[in-house]
This record gives C-alpha cells, sequence and structure tokens, in this order.
C-alpha cells in the first residue's frame, strides 16, 4: 500500500484460524491476507495487487524469468525460511508475538496444516543452501537496478521480499550476512511504508458489501461449466480447507464464484486458476 500511497481500512484477525469474521464472507479458505473492494474478495496476493492497482500500470510487465522467480519465492523459497530456522530461535520467536498460549496453538495448527498438505519440506541444511541461492540470485538481478521490478516497486518485489522479511524477522543476524544490494533493497521496500491505514469494523465491511453493485455479467466460463452451479474451491498445496459457492467465472487466470453473508447479500470471492482445484457440488 505504501508503494502508493494508498489509503485503506483493515480489520485485525488472528495470526492463525479459526477466523469466523472473515470466514463467513469467503468460506474455508485460510491464507490471509485477503483484499476486499467493496462486494468483492480476492484470496490471492497477486490478484488482490491487480485488483488495487492494475490502473497505477506495473513499471515493466513481468516476464517468464520475472514469473518464474516469482513462483520460486511464494513456494519453494517460503517453505525453505521455515525449515531453515533453528528451533529454539523459532519458539522465542513465536513466544514473543503469540505468548503460551497463543504458540501452542500455532504449532497445533501448523502441524495439521503441514500433514494434510503436499509439500515436502527440505531438511534444515537444504533449507538453507536454498536460501543462499535465493539470496545470490537476487543479488545478481540487483546488481544494476533499485528494484527487481525495474526503476520503481512492482508485484515481484513484493513476492520476493516477503520471505526474506519473514526470515529477518524471525532470526535479524540473518540479514546481516546477506550481499549489500539485498540488504539495501530491503531498506528500500520497508521505507515505503503502509499507506495511509484506518482500522475498520465487521459493520464497516458488511456496509461495503451492500454498498457495491457488482456487474457479474460480465464474467464468463468455458465450454462445459454451468453458470451459479455449485462447486468447491480448495488450494493444492497446503492450507486446503476449501471454499463453496456458486460458480460465476473460471479462465486460465481466475475462478470467482458467488456466496451470500447472513443478511443474503452477494459477495464474490476470487481465487487463482493456478494451483486452486474446482470440484463439482
Amino acid at each position: 500500500m505504501g508503494a502508493f500511497d494508498t489509503q485503506w481500512r483493515s480489520v485485525t484477525v488472528p495470526a492463525f484460524p479459526p477466523r469466523p469474521d472473515i470466514n463467513q464472507f469467503i468460506g474455508g479458505y485460510r491464507r490471509i491476507p485477503v483484499v476486499q473492494i467493496g462486494a468483492q474478495f480476492f484470496c490471492d496476493t497477486r490478484l488482490g495487487y491487480q485488483a488495487l492497482f492494475e490502473s497505477q500500470t506495473e513499471p515493466a510487465p513481468m516476464d517468464v524469468h520475472g514469473e518464474a522467480l516469482r513462483q520460486w519465492a511464494e513456494a519453494d523459497v517460503f517453505f525453505a525460511v521455515l525449515s531453515a530456522q533453528k528451533l529454539t530461535v523459532a519458539a522465542r520467536f513465536l513466544f514473543h508475538e503469540l505468548g503460551v498460549k497463543g504458540l501452542l496453538r500455532f504449532m497445533q495448527d501448523r502441524m495439521r496444516m503441514m500433514r494434510e498438505s503436499t509439500v515436502t519440506l527440505l531438511s534444515a541444511t537444504d533449507a538453507s543452501a536454498l536460501l543462499k541461492r535465493y539470496v545470490k540470485v537476487l543479488s545478481e538481478h540487483l546488481e544494476t537496478t533499485s528494484f527487481l521490478s525495474g526503476v520503481a516497486p512492482g508485484h515481484l518485489d513484493f513476492a520476493c521480499y516477503h520471505p526474506l522479511w519473514m526470515a529477518a524477522r524471525v532470526s535479524p543476524s540473518d540479514l546481516r550476512q546477506w550481499p549489500a544490494n539485498v540488504r539495501g533493497w530491503m531498506g528500500r521496500m520497508e521505507q515505503l511504508g503502509h499507506g495511509l491505514f484506518e482500522p475498520a469494523s465487521m459493520v464497516d465491511i458488511e456496509e461495503a458489501i451492500r454498498d457495491d453493485n457488482v456487474d457479474a455479467s460480465r464474467w464468463s466460463l468455458p465450454s462445459g461449466w454451468r453458470s451459479e452451479e455449485p462447486v468447491t474451491i480448495a488450494p493444492l498445496d497446503y492450507g486446503l480447507d476449501a471454499s463453496s459457492g456458486a460458480l460465476l467465472s473460471m479462465c486460465d487466470q481466475r475462478i470467482v464464484i458467488r456466496r451470500k453473508t447472513a443478511s443474503g447479500d452477494p459477495v464474490y470471492v476470487h481465487f487463482p486458476r493456478e494451483g486452486f482445484s474446482v470440484a463439482r457440488g
């Protein structure tokens, strides 16, 4: 949000499920953040970024190499950050953030999530080696430019920043070992800030839904699918909790379903097509 000085509001949700306030709108999907614009909810950072900033235009379109780097950062590198941490260091960080009860509940939740996942976690040694390769690749990209996206930050920068931000929060000493241009890039990303933030309430969310008038007629479906047929959407890798609703749109980039609030107002929930399953019923 800070990259464009965006004014935005947000409710505060727990660090891990259950999150009943938000799940009443989006279903079982468990990952955060979720972006709301009126009656539309975007359940993926890339879809949310596009919805918020597509009118701002990216400094440069993400090419095939940038897309590969994004996918690496959001999948293998993300999990490598978790696997590379010493247990005592990670536990100390989580205790400081969540307290004793929160730490225990968090660990129980994560064990269940990973037990059900299709992700293969690396050993601590292999995860550390992967992180070193990742930092080296970023350093090579940043040799001639201030940001991975060019002269200004773009979606690729935010996607690649996230795992290193997480690693540096858990183990600040890691940051000192990274190349100077990577540390400089991390500093520039941090200086972007968070825009103009105001807290929001559930009443604010519900009012935004009621005040919106979404034109669902602009969406379409491929052959073999019926408009408004009931479907279930779920990630394929981890956090496999599903969301159900009436199917309105499906293309190479996204799936859109309609759900209803307790008061009967429609909400339109967007999921990425990549990495998600769609099942009838």
